[in-house]
């Protein structure tokens, strides 16, 4: 008696990871109206990329979300800003940096790239200029959010799904 026939294996689509910088991150989360930097914070909570974050990156975002001022200006209540951490926490891949970059105009800049590199990203997307104006890190692209968008409506349409 022979065996039934078995399914050819497919495998899935390759999910794309990716470093965003503070600014993207927190404008996207706090965006009330649909936004370049909203959509892609929105693909990241559906699954559509993987964001990759360091203690560095996460203690910016933390240091940063502490000042009333940017609270206010993102309209973000303190305990928002709690439950953004933690939701970058839990959904994010934490990386931990195994090389030291001095890459960026500002060195403060540096930790998105020593994130990326060990994390094997894809892509990092930041509004920074200094970080921009590199144009990638060890062969990872450095783009901005409307070029990162492009990518993931891209990846949508190869996958047969709705960009957006």
């Amino acid at each position: 008696m022979r065996s039934p026939p078995s399914s050819p294996k497919v495998s899935a689509p390759r999910v794309l990871k990716a470093v965003l910088d503070t600014q993207l991150i927190l404008r996207g989360a706090a965006s009330a109206r649909p936004s370049i930097t909203s959509k892609i914070f929105d693909a990241w909570g559906d699954g559509r990329f993987t964001l990759l974050v360091s203690e560095p990156i996460l203690a910016e975002i933390q240091d940063v979300l502490s000042r009333p001022e940017v609270l206010r200006r993102l309209r973000m209540r303190s305990l928002e800003a709690g439950a953004l951490i933690e939701l970058l926490r839990r959904k994010s891949v934490l990386i931990t940096p195994t090389v030291q970059v001095t890459r960026s105009r500002d060195p403060d800049d540096d930790k998105f790239l020593e994130c990326a590199i060990a994390g094997g990203a894809d892509y990092v997307v930041s509004a920074d200029g200094d970080l921009l104006s590199l144009g990638d890190a060890q062969g990872i692209p450095i783009v901005d959010a409307p070029a990162f968008w492009q990518v993931l409506v891209g990846e949508a349409r190869d996958q047969g799904l709705r960009p957006e």
